[in-house]
């Protein structure tokens, strides 16, 4: 299967996200009244990491919450992309297989939210809170995680290749001379 790694990727971005969900929607009532905390660093402080229920029917930072519908044109029209143009994004490669099943998973994972729960809006359940500059980062999901590491990798990727393809260049221009 020459997609094997995007794939499971995929598969398990999609998997843990919405069983993570269905856990957190059956606990909602009581993890809406009082956060599950997973992860207390310093005694005293709110908790670093805690689950919590809330349902968003926006993106990143509840951006967009007006315009649920239109998130989700834009995440069919994202996957009909990545597909029709996996040639072009070179999704052969295993680290792109990667890349593209963390993001596909998630926008899956936050697709079905948007498309099958009632309200149509995606539930968010991670809370974390950093008690060294007092910040509490706007609370996510697994779908959410994988979008953003598929993303991060994808830059990460994309800055060392274009690295690369630099001192290649200036390799071959110092053997020219």
């Amino acid at each position: 299967m020459i997609y094997l790694r995007f794939w499971l990727l995929f598969a398990g971005v999609l998997l843990l996200d919405q069983a993570s969900k269905a856990w957190v929607v059956e606990n909602s009532v009581e993890l809406r009244r009082n956060p599950m905390e997973v992860l207390d660093l310093i005694e005293g402080d709110p908790c670093f990491l805690e689950f919590t229920y809330v349902t968003n029917p926006g993106a990143a930072w509840s951006m967009f919450s007006d315009y649920p519908e239109v998130l989700t044109l834009l995440a069919v029209v994202a996957l009909a992309c990545i597909y029709f143009f996996r040639k072009n994004l070179e999704l052969a490669k295993p680290p792109i297989q990667i890349i593209f099943g963390l993001i596909c998973g998630g926008i899956v994972g936050n697709l079905a939210d948007r498309i099958f729960r009632d309200p149509a809006e995606v539930v968010d359940f991670v809370d974390v809170y950093f008690p060294i500059v007092n910040y509490d980062y706007p609370i996510f999901n697994i779908a959410d995680s994988g979008i953003f590491l598929g993303a991060f990798g994808y830059l990460f990727l994309s800055f060392f290749e274009s690295r690369k393809e630099k001192d290649k260049k200036s390799d071959n221009e110092t053997v020219g001379s």
